[in-house]
């Protein structure tokens, strides 16, 4: 077990690798004469030589693994327009989708499907100029979102995009362990804060040591499920409150409103951004395409889709429960085995989605305290598990001190998420221009058109992601 899921990858032979060992391995020393007569040490010497290149190979290639897992995407894997599409909504919609009705609580109604509409638009336009940033410098290796961040702003830049990308990473894990351990508090009777919090600390150490695991297309199975337990979710509690809501309403609920308060505006930015803001994914994602140029339009209607049908599962949750909507929809939703059962596939789910999410973050940190992963088996199992205890710990945290799933959520989406999506995108791209201002050969049109129009972008949309973050 220890070799099959703990140990790096690239130590399981290649079959290219295995074939030529064995060929190797099989090549006269001498004569037949000769080798016929050969003594048990030469015997030795040459298996003890293959196994050093086998091991030489290895670590050859483990560290080109680890040096490009977190930030190439493979240069020849191509995916379709429709996979792309497919990929993007499974990034959007999942357990963030269960805190849109208590968004929509914060603002109403009307106001809530609005801002989400607003927030995709500029999510997407801002998506499109990221990816011009990308292609702008792709001839010079700038393929991933940390890539660009240097070649707009050197050292600086990259520090700045990793930081966030790890904030962003371990916060969505943290977020995930307090949805796991509120759905399964909701199963429990007479289940308290209390109860929710030692829940998290149960699931961190299962969640530790499944995202210890190297190779992460162990997990692949885990998308389907996915899919299945979020269209579950959604599907039982959007026939629950048809059949149910008049019975099932707080006696005390005021009911619903079309404009909340303006604070409940920063709530529920959050739990939106928490969803949309995903330029740190979707890179990786149009580099694999086999016809970029559709990329514009395909993220698109991607984005359209997924926000009308958040928008209304999110209305459709907030009519149904009112004010009485809970931070997870489906916790309103008791009594029932078949929704006891969507609630575990869900648990279950996130739980393989964790190491999936803690990747990057984990192998980011294995890279920048320089620990070497082919020293050997033991040694390898040691640094990666005190690695991702270490970043456990950090989820963890948040989950115990705001065991609250929207809030949590919110605050990644909030700070993290929107600082990749408004800030950086825009001041890359205006930093971008100056540095190219002179470069007749840039294959992105209108990079250097009416600059002082893109300088109103800019300021506009770093000053409203910043606006955003503080608040």
């Amino acid at each position: 077990l220890l070799r099959r899921f703990w140990l790096p990858a690239a130590m399981a032979p290649k079959r290219r690798t295995a074939a030529v060992l064995a060929s190797m391995s099989t090549i006269p020393l001498g004569s037949s004469d000769e080798s016929s007569t050969r003594s048990s040490g030469d015997v030795s010497e040459r298996q003890s030589l293959v196994s050093s290149l086998e091991v030489f190979h290895d670590d050859v290639d483990d560290e080109q693994h680890c040096r490009h897992a977190t930030e190439r995407p493979s240069s020849t894997a191509k995916i379709t327009s429709l996979q792309a599409s497919v990929s993007i909504a499974k990034a959007i919609m999942g357990s963030g989708s269960f805190s849109l009705p208590w968004a929509f609580a914060q603002t109403g109604y009307v106001a809530g499907p609005i801002l989400m509409l607003v927030m995709a638009g500029l999510s997407v336009s801002l998506l499109q100029t990221l990816v011009r940033c990308r292609r702008l410098h792709a001839a010079k290796g700038a393929v991933s979102y940390v890539d660009v961040a240097r070649a707009a702003f050197g050292d600086i830049g990259a520090t700045s995009v990793y930081c966030a990308s790890i904030s962003a990473s371990v916060g969505v894990c943290g977020s995930y362990l307090v949805f796991i351990a509120a759905s399964l508090a909701s199963l429990l009777p007479d289940a308290h804060a209390l109860v929710q919090t030692q829940l998290v600390l149960l699931i961190l150490p299962a969640a530790v040591l499944l995202s210890s695991v190297r190779d992460s297309n162990q997990f692949a199975f885990t998308a389907l499920l996915g899919d299945i337990s979020v269209l579950l979710g959604m599907s039982v509690v959007v026939t629950y409150g048809f059949l149910y809501r008049d019975e099932d309403r707080d006696g005390g609920s005021k009911g619903i409103v079309a404009f909340g308060s303006v604070d409940g505006f920063a709530l529920a930015f959050g739990a939106v951004g928490f969803l949309f803001f995903i330029h740190f994914l979707v890179l990786p994602i149009e580099g694999s395409m086999q016809h970029p140029e559709d990329f514009d339009r395909m993220v698109s209607l991607t984005f359209l889709g997924c926000a009308m049908i958040s928008a209304l599962f999110g209305v459709a949750g907030y009519s149904f429960f009112g004010d009485a909507t809970e931070q997870i929809v489906i916790l309103n939703i008791k009594g029932s085995f078949f929704v006891s059962c969507v609630k575990l596939l869900l648990c279950i789910d996130l739980l393989f989605t964790y190491p999936v999410v803690m990747r990057p973050s984990v192998e980011i940190l294995e890279q920048s305290l320089g620990i070497q992963l082919m020293n050997s088996g033991c040694g390898s199992i040691r640094s990666r598990l005190a690695v991702c205890s270490g970043l456990g710990t950090v989820a963890a945290g948040p989950g115990i001190f705001i065991p609250a799933f929207a809030l949590l959520s919110g605050l990644v989406g909030g700070v993290c998420q929107t600082f990749l999506a408004f800030v950086m995108p825009p001041l890359m791209l205006q930093s971008l221009r100056t540095v190219n201002g002179e470069d007749k050969n840039t294959s992105c049109k209108g990079l250097t058109k009416q600059p002082n129009v893109g300088e109103v972008k800019t300021f506009g949309c770093v000053g409203f992601g910043l606006c955003m973050i503080l608040w």
